[in-house]
């Protein structure tokens, strides 16, 4: 028998999730309480082009199709994969509609927490940054998101 505390099982999801991995425990925990996991039916919008960026969602079980408007899919979602970070840290509208290609359970960060965690983790802050650079650089039509 091991003396170590078993750790939730969103913990461990995140966790398991390179860009999480880095965060302690406690910090993981406090993630996993002010987040909701929902579900979404098969063919369900999680958001449209045009919303506002409220939220962070890492793909718990299922798959998610992310769609532009002139371009169709441009990426197919699994479980430990995140989305809506773009629009969050742009502070900008989405560019582009998230679907639920099958039934589908998504971890969903609220904005308020998403930006604590970027206050208080320098690292994590950087980490996206980079994300972001990086899609701008791939992808320089994304950059022209509009801001809200």
């Amino acid at each position: 028998m091991t003396n170590e505390p078993i750790s939730h099982s969103l913990v461990q999801s995140l966790r398991a999730i390179p860009d999480f991995s880095g965060l302690k425990e406690a910090e993981l925990l406090s993630i996993v309480g002010e987040s909701m996991n929902l579900f979404w039916k098969e063919g369900s919008s999680i958001f449209r082009v045009g919303q506002p960026g409220e939220a962070l969602y890492v793909v718990l079980s299922g798959e998610v199709s992310i769609e532009d408007p002139d371009r169709g899919e441009v990426a197919r979602l699994t479980p430990g994969m995140f989305f809506g970070e773009i629009s969050l840290l742009l502070k900008a509208v989405h560019s582009k509609t998230a679907v639920a290609v099958t039934g589908c359970e998504i971890l969903v960060l609220p904005k308020e927490t998403f930006s604590n965690l970027l206050a208080t983790n320098p690292a994590i802050k950087s980490h996206f940054d980079d994300i972001v650079l990086r899609r701008r650089e791939r992808h320089p039509l994304d950059a022209t998101t509009s801001p809200r």
